[in-house]
């Protein structure tokens, strides 16, 4: 039973992968054409197998989530700095309307 559901979440995740990937290459496109995420999916399939094949999955996941890692601590900043502005502007509402 767990290995339907294990299969069940990589395909699914692989079908929105590949939906996603569609739409970012056809600019935006929210119906991308079936031959664009069917050559999506093959690459993705592709990828996969080589890295399972060769057994470079664990390295693969650590240099992919290095430059993620980064991403993600320029949002963090990108995100507290919109608070504060945020909050700046409502202090500055708030003065006006007392």
């Amino acid at each position: 039973m767990s290995v339907v559901l294990i299969l069940t979440f990589f395909v699914t995740s692989a079908d929105s992968a590949t939906f996603v990937l569609g739409m970012q290459t056809t600019n935006g496109n929210l119906n991308p054409p079936f031959f664009v995420t069917f050559i999506w999916g093959i690459i993705l399939a592709a990828i996969s197998a080589i890295l399972l094949g060769t057994g470079g999955m664990q390295a693969a996941i650590i240099v992919s989530a290095f430059p993620l890692g980064i991403v993600l601590l320029f949002m963090s900043y990108a995100l507290i700095k919109s608070f504060r502005q945020e909050v700046s502007e409502d202090k500055k509402q708030n003065k006006k309307t007392a």
